[in-house]
C-alpha cells in the first residue's frame, strides 16, 4: 500500500511537540478551572472528553452508486469496503486506528461480534442486510492506515436518495457529528438538485467540505471539463461560496496502489485530493480543534471573573443599598424578558412576511410560466414519439411529462433557496442583535448597580438556520395510467394518440398545482422550524448569561445571612478565585497562539 504522505510529500504533523505542550497545558486550565465558583461542571466535563478523545469524524457521503465505498477503499489502499453498482451501504461503518485490521459489528442492545472481513456484506449491505432488519447500530473497523492517526476516524455513511428511504434517514442522522465531510458526486450523472440541498445541510454542521467528482475516467477530457465546470458552478451557487470540486477515479487510484503503478495513480486524481486533504489535517485541523477548547475555556472563565466580582461587591455593600439595587436589578430583568418576548413575536412575523411577501409570489408566477408552457412542450413530445404504439407513447409521455416538472421545480428551488437562506439569516441577525444589545443593557446596569466592572465580549451564537427547504416529489399517475392498454387499443389509433395527448397536458397542469403546493407548504414549514431553532439557541445563550448574575447574588446574600465570619471568609476565597482567573485568562490566550484573544494580563 502506498501511503499517503510518501505522495504529497507533507509531513502528517508539522510540530507533534509543540501540538503535546499546548494540549497538556489546556489539560492544567481545565482542572484548575473545575475550583472556580459558578463553573458549570457539564460544561468542563465536555471540555475535558473533547481534549483527551481527540475524535475527528470524516465523514464520506453522497447520493447512492456514486462511489463512495470505494473513495474510502482508494484511500485505504485496499478493497476493504463491499462496492458496486446497485445501492450496497444500509448502516454506519465507522473506519477507525488500529494495529490490526478488524471488524466488529455493534448492535442496538449493546451486544459487539467480531467478524470477518467476508462477511461484512452481510450486515452494511441491503441485499445482506435489507432494511437492517437485523439491528445493526454500526459496524466499526480497525485499520492501520496513517490516514486515520491523530483520532481521524473515516464514517462511511448510506447512500442518500435511493430506493431506500431509511439509507437517506440514516445519514442525515449522523451529519451533527461530522467535524468534515468527503461529498462524493460522479461525473456520468450530473450535480443533482438533491446533492446540492445535501451540501446546504451538511454546510451547519461540518468545518470543512471536500467535493469529489468520481469515475473521470468514465469521460473524454472535454466532457470532464465541462462536467467539473458544471459541478463546480452548482456546487458555489448552493453555498454561495467557492469550493473546490476534485474530479477523481477511486477506480484507478485502487488499481494504481494495489498493483504499485504509480502512473495509473497520478491518473486518478487522487494524489491533488489528497494533498488537499492532508493540509487540511496539518495545518487546519489541529489548530481549529485545540483553538476551539481554548476558546469555550476562555469564556467560562470570563462568566466566572463577572460572577467572582458580583458576589464580592454584594457581600460587602451595604445591605440597605444591596436591597434597593436588588429591586432595581429585578425590574431590568422582566423588562429584558419583556424584550425577548417582543423580539421573538417580531422573528416570527419578519419570517411570515418574507414568505408571503418574497417567495410565494415568485412561486405562483413561476407556476403560471410553467403552466402555460405545458401544451406546446407535450405537442412538441407528440411530434417526437408520434411514430410509437399508443401504449408506448402513453409510457414515454408520462416519464417525460415526470421528469419535466421536476426538473423545473428542482431548478426554481436552486434558484430561491439561497436567497431565502441569506434573507432568513439576516432576519435571525437582526434578532440576535437585538437580544444582545437587551442583555448587554441589563449586564450593564448591574455593572451600574453593583459597581462591579463589565468586560464586555461579542458572544457567538451558535445557530445556523438550515436553507434545505426539501421537499418530496409525488405522483399518482391516475390521470394517465386509467387510460389502460385494452382501452386504447380499442379507440381508432388517432383518437387514442390524441385522447393520450390531450389528458397529458391535463395532468401536467394538475401536476405543476399540486407541486406548487406541496413546495410552498414545505417552505412554510421549514421556515418555521427555523425560527423555532434559531429563537432556541439564541435565547439560551441569553438566559445562561442573565442566570449566572442571579446566582452570584442569591449565594452572597445567602452567605451574608449566616455571619460576618462566612462573608470574609468567602472574601478570601473570592479574591484566590480572582488571581486563579488572571492566571487562566493570560495562560490560555498563550496556549493558541492568537486565537483566545480578549484575556487579561497578569
Amino acid at each position: 500500500m502506498v501511503l499517503p504522505s510518501s505522495e504529497v510529500g507533507v509531513p502528517y504533523d508539522a510540530s507533534p511537540a509543540d501540538v503535546g505542550r499546548k494540549r497538556t497545558e489546556l489539560e492544567r486550565c481545565l482542572r484548575e478551572a473545575g475550583a472556580l465558583p459558578g463553573v458549570d461542571p457539564a460544561t468542563l466535563k465536555w471540555l475535558h472528553e473533547k481534549l483527551a478523545e481527540e475524535a475527528f469524524n470524516l465523514v464520506v457521503a453522497g447520493q447512492f452508486k456514486r462511489g463512495k465505498s470505494s473513495i474510502i477503499n482508494a484511500l485505504l489502499g485496499e478493497a476493504l469496503l463491499p462496492a458496486g453498482v446497485v445501492p450496497l451501504t444500509s448502516v454506519v461503518t465507522t473506519i477507525r486506528s488500529g494495529n490490526v485490521p478488524s471488524a466488529h459489528v455493534e448492535f442496538g442492545n449493546v451486544e459487539k461480534r467480531l467478524i470477518a472481513f467476508s462477511q461484512l456484506a452481510d450486515f452494511v449491505t441491503e441485499r445482506g442486510n435489507p432494511g437492517n432488519m437485523k439491528g445493526v447500530e454500526r459496524v466499526v473497523i480497525e485499520h492501520p492506515s496513517p490516514w486515520l492517526g491523530h483520532g481521524v476516524r473515516l464514517v462511511d455513511t448510506p447512500g442518500i436518495g435511493s430506493v431506500y428511504e431509511h439509507n437517506t434517514d440514516e445519514t442525515r442522522k449522523y451529519l451533527p457529528q461530522a467535524d468534515a465531510v468527503l461529498m462524493v458526486a460522479s461525473v456520468d450523472q450530473p450535480v443533482s438538485r438533491a446533492e446540492l440541498d445535501f451540501l446546504v445541510g451538511v454546510r451547519q454542521y461540518a468545518g470543512k467540505i471536500f467535493c469529489l467528482l468520481n469515475k473521470v475516467d468514465y469521460l473524454r477530457p472535454d466532457e470532464l471539463r465541462e462536467s467539473v465546470a458544471f459541478a463546480t458552478e452548482a456546487v458555489r451557487g448552493a453555498l454561495d461560496a467557492p469550493i473546490p470540486v476534485f474530479p477523481v477515479s477511486a477506480r484507478l487510484a485502487l488499481e494504481g496502489r494495489l498493483g504499485g503503478n504509480a502512473e495509473l495513480v497520478a491518473h486518478s486524481g487522487f494524489p491533488e485530493f489528497e494533498a488537499a486533504l492532508r493540509r487540511f489535517m496539518v495545518d487546519e485541523r489541529t489548530a481549529a480543534w485545540l483553538a476551539s477548547i481554548a476558546r469555550s475555556l476562555l469564556r467560562v472563565v470570563k462568566q466566572a471573573r463577572f460572577t467572582v466580582d458580583l458576589e464580592a461587591k454584594v457581600l460587602t455593600a451595604p445591605l440597605d443599598r444591596i436591597e434597593a439595587n436588588l429591586g432595581l436589578f429585578r425590574r431590568e430583568r422582566e423588562r429584558a424578558e419583556r424584550d425577548r418576548r417582543d423580539f421573538q413575536l417580531l422573528l416570527q412575523a419578519d419570517a411570515r412576511a418574507l414568505l408571503r411577501d418574497h417567495v410565494e409570489p415568485g412561486l405562483e408566477a413561476f407556476k403560471h410560466e410553467r403552466q402555460a408552457a405545458t401544451h406546446a412542450t407535450v405537442e412538441r413530445w407528440f411530434a417526437e414519439l408520434e411514430d410509437l404504439p399508443a401504449g408506448k407513447l402513453r409510457i414515454a409521455l408520462e416519464a417525460r411529462l415526470i421528469a419535466e416538472v421536476r426538473g423545473a421545480y428542482d431548478g426554481w428551488l436552486a434558484r430561491e433557496e439561497a436567497e431565502i437562506s441569506r434573507a432568513f439569516q439576516g432576519l435571525c441577525a437582526r434578532f440576535w442583535t437585538h437580544m444582545q444589545q437587551s442583555v448587554d443593557a441589563l449586564m450593564q446596569r448591574s455593572s451600574e448597580l453593583f459597581a462591579v466592572e463589565f468586560d464586555r465580549t461579542v458572544a457567538e451564537v451558535q445557530w445556523s438556520a438550515d436553507s434545505g427547504f426539501y421537499y418530496k416529489f409525488w405522483y399518482e399517475p391516475t390521470g394517465l395510467r386509467i387510460l389502460s392498454s385494452s382501452v386504447v387499443l380499442a379507440l381508432p389509433k388517432m383518437l387514442a394518440r390524441r385522447l393520450i395527448v390531450k389528458r397529458t397536458k391535463a395532468t401536467a397542469v394538475d401536476l405543476i398545482e399540486v407541486h406548487a403546493g406541496r413546495i410552498r407548504h414545505d417552505l412554510h414549514e421549514r421556515l418555521e422550524q427555523s425560527v423555532r431553532d434559531a429563537q432556541r439557541e439564541i435565547v439560551k445563550q441569553i438566559e445562561a448569561t442573565i442566570a449566572g448574575i442571579e446566582r452570584a447574588i442569591d449565594r452572597a446574600l445567602a452567605t451574608r445571612a449566616r455571619s460576618f465570619g462566612d462573608a470574609a471568609t468567602r472574601q478570601d476565597e473570592l479574591a484566590h478565585a480572582r488571581a486563579l482567573i488572571d492566571s487562566l485568562e493570560s495562560r490560555i490566550a498563550r496556549t493558541v497562539d492568537g486565537t483566545a484573544t480578549g484575556a487579561r494580563a497578569t
